[in-house]
């Protein structure tokens, strides 16, 4: 894992040094090393009571003041939290999406009852969907590496039966396709009710 700053101010001891300080010099000495300690401009302001533009600006000087930071001073570590390295996408596998974009531009010519490349558009849906149910490829991914709109496969996943619309798509375009006019291929034998099977909204992809 990543490592990030944590928001945090530094410990008590650290502003009790800076109350008692009276060299100028010492104090910009002491907030240059709590700088390069990896501090940042606002934990060093608010114990130190100068703006942290201030504080900026200290940094950035030059000049060294040659003054040894004396050993009962804090020099306190920035803690540290673990950062999550964001896991890999699932992607398609590269056999399914070649052959998935082979198929496309004949699946889309399949229009109402036409019997033309019939058998096309029902491979490349059955393959829609083992790409989703098998590979973990969500329906957003998918439809970027196909160039359409996650509706588009949302669509087409309803019309062959792979999965129920809930009970709020009542449009008659999300009626199934005819059986006559279907070439056989294995359906899912069980159905989910279509939000449960497949969030399209919060899935992201």
């Amino acid at each position: 894992m990543k490592k990030t700053k944590r928001l945090v101010k530094l410990p008590p001891e650290v502003r009790a040094a800076f109350k008692v300080m009276k060299d100028i010099d010492k104090r910009n000495e002491y907030i240059k090393l709590l700088r390069e300690e990896g501090w940042t401009l606002a934990s060093i302001s608010e114990v130190t009571g100068v703006t942290r533009e201030r504080v900026r600006q200290i940094y950035l000087e030059q000049n060294h003041y040659g003054q040894a930071l004396e050993e009962n001073l804090p020099l306190p570590k920035l803690p540290m939290k673990s950062k999550k390295v964001a896991k890999a996408k699932p992607m398609p596998s590269p056999e399914r999406l070649a052959r998935l974009k082979e198929l496309q531009p004949l699946a889309q010519q399949v229009r109402s009852n036409a019997k033309r490349f019939r058998a096309e558009a029902e491979e490349y849906t059955n393959l829609i969907w083992k790409v989703y149910s098998e590979e973990g490829v969500s329906i957003y991914r998918l439809a970027k590496e196909l160039g359409v709109t996650h509706s588009a496969l949302r669509f087409r996943l309803v019309r062959y039966g792979y999965v129920v619309p809930s009970e709020k798509a009542k449009s008659k375009v999300y009626q199934p396709i005819a059986q006559k006019n279907r070439v056989e291929l294995e359906i899912p034998k069980e159905k989910k009710n279509f939000m449960d099977r497949i969030s399209f909204i919060k899935v992201g992809g």
